[in-house]
């Protein structure tokens, strides 16, 4: 007679050859999806430390920006303001160059510049000093909804990049 608790080894192997299935087909679908996550979470702290950058300028009086050094493409910037108030951010970070104002930032993916310049920095009233507009993209093929940032003089916008111009989402 049987005593009907707990599982039989039939019942058992087959949930557990379900579950392995379950997992086979979903990997691919995750791993995509973690991709698209990661590059849109990039896209909107740039986004985040670009505002950063502008307020801190406005409310210091000072010049302030992003700073990522002498490629057009780049993995890693910071955050600075201009501590020797020689108008740009560009100076070494010491006793009497410029300030960083928050952690060098390093990213997974590839980050492009519309521009060859290093850094883009905001005056002491928050606009775009030069008047040189920009968009940073990452290029990447995981299907973000939003891969780029497009700083101009007055404003600051994620999108999507398309034929090179970045269109609000």
């Amino acid at each position: 007679m049987r005593n009907g608790k707990g599982f039989t080894l039939t019942e058992l192997m087959v949930v557990i050859g379900i579950s392995m299935l379950l997992m086979v087909w979903g990997m691919p679908a995750f791993s995509k999806w973690k991709q698209k996550h990661d590059v849109e979470n990039q896209v909107l702290r740039l986004y985040s430390d670009l505002q950063l950058a502008r307020l801190t300028a406005y409310s210091q009086k000072v010049v302030a920006g992003v700073w990522w050094g002498d490629e057009q493409e780049f993995t890693a910037y910071q955050v600075r303001t201009d501590g020797n108030s020689n108008g740009n951010i560009n100076d070494s970070i010491s006793s009497t160059g410029d300030a960083q104002v928050g952690a060098t930032v390093s990213s997974k993916w590839t980050i492009k510049a519309s521009v060859d310049q290093n850094s883009v920095s905001f005056d002491g009233r928050g606009f775009l000093s030069p008047d040189n507009p920009l968009t940073f993209s990452i290029s990447s093929t995981t299907g973000a909804s939003i891969n780029c940032v497009a700083v101009s003089a007055t404003r600051i916008i994620v999108g999507k990049l398309n034929a090179g111009t970045c269109s609000p989402q």
